[in-house]
């Protein structure tokens, strides 16, 4: 069995612990330490507030969006319907959704139906994904613009995200661990991919330092993917085969920086547009997300158990639950819209508050968190 059919396999196996086994990560992802200051006059009417969001030159209904989950497994027929499900329900809403790795589909074409949506969601904005070690200077086989495209263009998406994957590789036997010179990769891809990249972490979160090095090459935008949600070191605990692999993984299943230190970082350090992806729960956190800075919050795990079922109005009940949560949240802090909320106080505590006051000059960036 080569390299590209494990990589089907293991995605299937991904999508069965995430469904059936505890993924999450043990420690929080520090939301629970960012608090709102309630105000008594909010001076607004509920109904006048706007949640509308402007993100990579398209417009959305909400600042909400479905983060890429699956595709190309070794049982497509179900990657797809997932994948289906919750693009009718981001149609239905007018939000983004991106889809899972399509390093499948790239060297096993025949997988490509899993990730199409169009057929569904002809306005959906969609948000295709390739792995960052594909990229490395080291890697046999390595990706190009030409693989770039193909995966952007195959299934008609509207943007490319580039996951930053080192933790769960560094834990799969099989990890791909190469990731000399990607950077110097992005840059390229950048000058020669004609529709925007995202740099995309996959549950440990980017430090400010990344998010200066990937602004300085041109990135479009960065979804953080903290610690705080799923844990592909978990994940990969229980994919492990042997005492020795199982002990790596879990060892490191709490490993990075947590989502909402995350968003402070990237937004302190840069001003490109954020994705808070990383334990997103309810509408208070992404509440939360965005008056720290970001422009997007992204949803995953709690959507899978209905789109597995193919279950739409499922998938729609939760995101609903989510912003009805951000719209009373918005109320109760006199917020109209997004650029308001990021002009509310702000009380920073405990390890949140230790964190950031030695990585950032937090007084000034609570003073100013505007783009």
């Amino acid at each position: 069995m080569d390299k590209e059919e494990l990589t089907v396999i293991r995605k299937f196996e991904h999508i069965e612990h995430c469904l059936k086994k505890q993924v999450e990560a043990h420690v929080s992802n520090q939301f629970e330490n960012i608090h709102f200051v309630h105000r008594s006059l909010p001076e607004i009417d509920k109904d006048e507030i706007d949640l509308t969001v402007e993100f990579l030159g398209r417009k959305f209904d909400y600042p909400v969006m479905i983060a890429g989950m699956t595709g190309g497994t070794k049982r497509s027929q179900l990657a797809g319907k997932i994948n289906k499900t919750l693009a009718k329900a981001a149609q239905e809403l007018n939000i983004p959704m991106g889809v899972g790795s399509q390093r499948a589909m790239v060297r096993k074409p025949e997988t490509w139906e899993s990730y199409y949506v169009r057929d569904v969601a002809p306005d959906v904005f969609l948000i295709g994904n390739l792995g960052a070690p594909q990229f490395a200077e080291n890697m046999p086989n390595r990706y190009g613009v030409e693989e770039a495209l193909r995966a952007v263009e195959t299934i008609q998406a509207d943007a490319l995200a580039i996951h930053m994957n080192p933790l769960q590789e560094s834990v799969q036997p099989e990890g791909d661990t190469q990731y000399r010179g990607v950077l110097k990769a992005l840059a390229e891809l950048k000058n020669g991919l004609p529709y925007p990249i995202i740099a995309k972490e996959t549950g440990a979160g980017v430090s400010m330092e990344v998010a200066i090095r990937l602004e300085s090459i041109g990135i479009d935008a960065i979804d953080v993917g903290g610690l705080g949600g799923t844990s592909w070191s978990g994940v990969e605990y229980y994919r492990a085969k042997d005492e020795r692999s199982k002990n790596l993984a879990l060892k490191f299943w709490d490993w990075g920086i947590p989502t909402a230190l995350s968003v402070a970082e990237v937004r302190y350090a840069t001003r490109l547009p954020i994705i808070a992806t990383g334990g997103i729960r309810d509408g208070i956190m992404i509440a939360k997300a965005l008056a720290l800075g970001a422009n997007l919050a992204g949803v995953a795990l709690p959507l899978l158990k209905p789109a597995v079922k193919g279950d739409v109005e499922g998938v729609i009940k939760i995101l609903q639950r989510y912003i009805d949560e951000l719209r009373n949240t918005m109320f109760l802090v006199g917020a109209r819209n997004i650029e308001e909320l990021r002009k509310v106080p702000l009380v920073v505590t405990g390890f949140a508050r230790e964190w950031l006051e030695q990585r950032i000059d937090l007084w000034e960036f609570l003073k100013n968190r505007k783009l």
